[in-house]
């Protein structure tokens, strides 16, 4: 929460802005009403004994004498002229009574019933002339005049203003403002109450005492302590972090109010005087005992001052008691260790962790036994225990050693044949030691003991930081024995290994853990040969071995990286690349021998007699629903290749392939149909990309594949060909391979007469020209046609299908009807008008001979077709014009049950019951300009492009068959009517049977 900014006594008072604000204490309340900050306290008395000190008198600048007020409140609800009246009397008077009452209690126990508060006035509803959006100075100041409000000696001013925060140097979100005119009088700006208004009270009127913040001290090197230089660290790393100390009242704020910390507790002058013991400058090492900071112990808190920097030093042990309880929890309950601030009126925490803290509270803000702080002079604290009612430290001056520490750093040296001393033992972070020697040094730690430092590890140790860097202190000797001659030394947080061939690297965190499980320089990755790496994507770091590296990313851990895999790794990117991050190390144990590694965007697979292989995206889905290696495509072959037609992608395989595109999907592509396709020109020819897998289970184990332009179709005694077009469509209309044809025993040809095209069956042939479609060509009747020159004899190309006739039947042709009859055989009609070259629709039965009459003779009256032949001429028109054939069938089922001779009762006709009034449009539409609807052929042909356009401009299949009902124009913008959609289930229905 950015609580009120807090001002100096001395006028005029320059406003210094908290710095959380309303929102980020709502988010916060969690932590606040769980962990959120600690406060503890102390009281040091010496262990055993007389105390270990010299006695000397305080040296630290005292704020204020033991204070004593009785403070007057007046509290103000203000109607601003933003708002209404309704708005100031829902200002909750009583809370802001209970706030002061609370605050009055917290202060009156600080200050050992010193200072009290007592409500002495309250007015409601007060109209003023300033905005509740304005700076929280100007309220103040406007709200004053107004009232005729002067600060005097122990008065305070506070004021309600009816919005949800206040405004602070144009910042929003502050739950409270305060301004000290003197040590006990000024004013307070609240909003509307909330949990925090009690908190923010007792804040603000630590602040009108001349109170400043508590803060703590941040470092982003870490660094454990700084010097204060002026105003500003010596340290140019080091900064204060405002409002940093969460466990105490002039803090970031909480629901509760924790114990003032020691050092404010005494610039402020509260208490009785007897609270914190003076142990004066120390020197040689020397425990005390402190109590809790929030009990009422006398010498509960110590304080000493640093011999090399001058600067004082308070220690308190926070734990959960009194206005600690609810903080005084987890990282927050233990010893604090506090200093002035470079504002003297503020405090300055030291944590055990200097760093940058994300959130609002942190939640270490305690020191631990077995932790050691060193002061910026080289004073050692050393925390021993910690418990329900006291804790205990050691203090220790540098130059001060621990006991037989010297003997114990020399005998070290002589173990490890360091040569002889020179220099004086220095001093660490944490309490800890070192001495020179000739061929190195060696460490000690309170923890630890002594510990060698030499060489190639010393050397790697110094690159990393020393005790300060990753690694931190030594915690054994160089270990030698291992693979090679090499020689390790573990480390507080990991090791460092050397071997004679690669030099001396460290091993730590999850790399370390990932390098075990792969048995360490035993294992297949053998010694590291970098240092770790870092500034990978996304954070990642990695470190080189003999045999490979491992890569570490923060999402997916550490995993291997070696041989084959890793070089395809490297070929698309690596972490940068479409796989991302290893998410596993190398899997082994698949067919033959191969292995696996997965990473966030797919796999690399690699196999002894293909090598190693990306698998990724469609492809790897289809791959692996085929069975992935144990399937019949077995393992990759290939990379995947880009870059083909509309933005496929292609991968090759043991057993063939697998092709995908946007527009259809990954399927595989294999075998005999895959040597078809190819010799097709692939996805670039006219079949295009596939849109199926293979399909089995047809007549005589035949398999099929379909395409974007058609399919494939084999057989083990036919092989693999194309079928598409309207060659395809006629075969389908016939029963496919369960029809008479059977299965296609070539490609379609081409190059007839007028750009015809045929394609072979088992059991005949289908012919197609631009001018007469495609129609089948079988038995006896093809063998006729054949007799005679096929499409290039006098009967041109078939314009039928064979049909039924009496006793046989028939095929109509360009140049006539060739008739097959049981008992008479072949029988060949010619045309009438062949000989100039018109074409006449050849009757299925003999037409009546005409009349004798001078007058022309009317046409013969051809008889309607039967349902099974427009049936036919539906699917034909429909493959022809590339719509639907199921579609178009249902719909012409629907609208006429396959009928030509129907007009209904609005006037539509024919089979596909067609408006007179859209014929001209569909005539462009079909480019037929003598498009008849009375005739069956143009009729359907009509209806079909209308098929054919509403799929194009509608945006489903749903929309498209209601717009051939009720207008497409009207379905987009009335939507379906009930009947509408009761006839597109109906057409989706029989869609199903065809």
């Amino acid at each position: 929460m950015r609580r009120s900014p807090k001002h100096r006594a001395e006028p005029p008072a320059r406003p210094r802005s908290d710095a959380l604000g309303a929102q980020a204490a709502k988010n916060a309340r969690t932590v606040a009403s769980t962990a959120a900050s600690l406060a503890v306290a102390l009281a040091p008395s010496l262990l055993g004994g007389a105390p270990a000190h010299a006695t000397l008198a305080a040296a630290v600048t005292a704020g204020y004498p033991q204070r004593a007020a009785q403070i007057a409140v007046t509290i103000v609800t203000l109607q601003t002229k933003d708002k209404s009246a309704a708005d100031a009397a829902a200002l909750d008077v009583s809370a802001y009574r209970n706030a002061v009452a609370s605050a009055g209690s917290y202060w009156s126990a600080m200050s050992a019933g010193r200072i009290t508060l007592r409500v002495d006035k309250v007015v409601t509803g007060f109209k003023t002339s300033a905005s509740s959006g304005d700076d929280f100075a100007a309220i103040m100041s406007t709200v004053s005049r107004e009232l005729g409000w002067n600060p005097g000696s122990s008065t305070v001013l506070l004021l309600a203003v009816p919005r949800d925060d206040v405004l602070v140097s144009g910042s929003k979100g502050n739950l409270g403002a305060g301004w000290t005119a003197s040590q006990t009088s000024g004013r307070i700006l609240l909003p509307r109450p909330s949990g925090f208004t009690g908190a923010v009270t007792a804040h603000e009127m630590g602040h009108i005492l001349g109170i400043g913040h508590a803060n703590t001290l941040q470092c982003g090197s870490g660094t454990v302590d700084a010097v204060r230089s002026g105003a500003r660290f010596a340290d140019s790393a080091c900064s204060t972090r405002g409002y940093g100390d969460g466990t105490d009242v002039m803090g970031i704020s909480h629901y509760s109010q924790p114990q003032l910390n020691a050092y404010l507790y005494e610039y402020g002058g509260m208490g009785r005087g007897d609270e914190i013991a003076t142990l004066g400058t120390p020197g040689a090492a020397a425990t005390y005992t402190l109590t809790p900071w929030a009990g009422t112990a006398p010498r509960r808190a110590a304080k000493f001052k640093d011999p090399a920097t001058g600067e004082w030093y308070y220690l308190q042990y926070r734990a959960p008691v009194g206005y600690d309880a609810p903080t005084a929890l987890a990282g927050n309950k233990g010893v604090q260790i506090i200093k002035g601030g470079l504002d003297e009126s503020e405090s300055l925490l030291i944590p055990p962790s200097t760093k940058p803290f994300t959130g609002v509270y942190a939640a270490n803000l305690a020191w631990q036994p077995g932790q050691t702080f060193t002061t910026a002079g080289g004073t050692r604290v050393s925390i021993n225990t910690a418990g329900a009612a006291s804790a205990t430290v050691s203090i220790t001056a540098r130059g001060a050693l621990p006991d037989n520490v010297a003997a114990l750093m020399d005998a070290k040296a002589a173990q490890f044949g360091l040569g002889p001393g020179f220099g004086g033992i220095g001093t660490l972070r944490d309490g800890g030691l070192y001495h020179m020697y000739q061929r190195g040094a060696v460490v000690w730690t309170p923890s630890g003991g002594a510990r060698v430092s030499t060489g190639a590890i010393r050397g790697a140790w110094q690159r990393l930081g020393f005790e300060n860097g990753s690694l931190g202190f030594p915690t054994s000797d160089e270990i030698g024995g291992l693979k090679g001659g090499g020689v390790y030394q573990m480390y507080e947080h990991g090791a460092i290994v050397w071997s004679p061939q690669n030099g001396a690297f460290e091993s730590k965190g999850a790399i370390r853990g990932a390098w075990q499980r792969l048995g360490l320089e035993d294992g297949k990755m053998g010694y590291p040969t970098s240092g770790e790496i870092g500034g990978l994507k996304g954070g990642g770091v990695y470190q080189m071995y003999e045999h490979g590296a491992i890569v570490w990313s923060p999402q997916n851990g550490a995993f291997e990286s070696m041989g084959a895999i890793r070089g395809a790794w490297q070929r698309l990117g690596l972490e940068k690349g479409r796989l991302g991050y290893p998410t596993s190390g190398e899997v082994g144990g698949l067919r033959n021998g191969g292995v696996t590694q997965s990473y966030e965007g797919g796999a690399i697979v690699w196999s002894p007699q293909n090598g190693a292989f990306e698998s990724t995206g469609p492809l790897r889905d289809r791959w692996l629903k085929l069975g992935a290696q144990n399937g019949d495509l077995g393992y990759p072959t290939s990379a995947e290749i880009t870059g083909l037609k509309d933005g496929g992608t292609s991968q090759s395989y043991e057993g063939g392939a697998i092709v995908f595109s946007p527009a259809t999907g990954a399927f595989e592509s294999v075998g005999a149909i895959r040597a078809a396709w190819g010799s097709l020109g692939s996805q670039d020819g006219k079949l295009g990309y596939p849109t199926s897998g293979e399909v089995g289970g047809l007549a005589g184990g035949g398999v099929t594949q379909s395409f974007q332009g058609g399919s494939i179709v084999w057989s083990p005694r036919t092989g693999a060909h194309e079928s598409l077009g309207a060659i395809r469509g006629v075969w389908s209309s016939m029963g496919a391979q369960d029809g008479t044809l059977g299965y296609p025993t070539s490609g379609e040809i081409g190059g007839l007469k007028n750009g015809g095209v045929y394609q072979q069956y088992e059991g005949g042939a289908i012919m197609w020209s631009p001018k007469t479609g495609a129609h089948e060509s079988m038995g006896a009747i093809r063998a006729a046609w054949g007799s005679m020159g096929y499409e290039s004899g006098k009967m041109g190309y078939p314009t039928s299908g064979e049909y039924a006739i009496s006793g046989g039947v028939a095929q109509n042709f360009e140049g006539g009807r060739i008739e097959w009859n049981r008992s008479s055989g072949i029988k060949v009609v010619a045309s009438v008008g062949a000989a100039s070259g018109t074409v006449t629709p050849i009757p299925t039965t003999p037409a009546p001979a005409p009349k004798p009459n001078p007058s022309p003779a009317p046409p013969p009256a051809a008889n309607p077709e039967t349902a099974a032949q427009i049936q036919a001429m539906v699917r034909q028109t429909a493959v022809q014009m590339g719509v639907d054939p199921a579609l178009a069938l249902a719909v012409a089922e629907q609208e006429s049950s396959f009928r030509q001779n129907v007009t209904s009762p609005v006037g539509a006709v024919g089979v596909m019951q067609i408006m007179p009034a859209n014929r001209d449009w569909l005539a462009g539409m079909t480019g037929r300009p003598n498009l008849d609807l009375n005739k069956t052929a143009d009729n359907i042909a009509g209806g079909i492009a209308m098929l054919r356009w509403l799929r194009a401009e509608a945006k489903n299949l749903d929309e498209a068959i209601a717009g051939y009902y009720q207008g497409l124009g009207s379905v987009q913008s009335r939507g379906m009517y009930d009947d509408t959609k009761a006839y597109v289930a109906q057409v989706k229905a029989r869609m199903a049977t065809f």
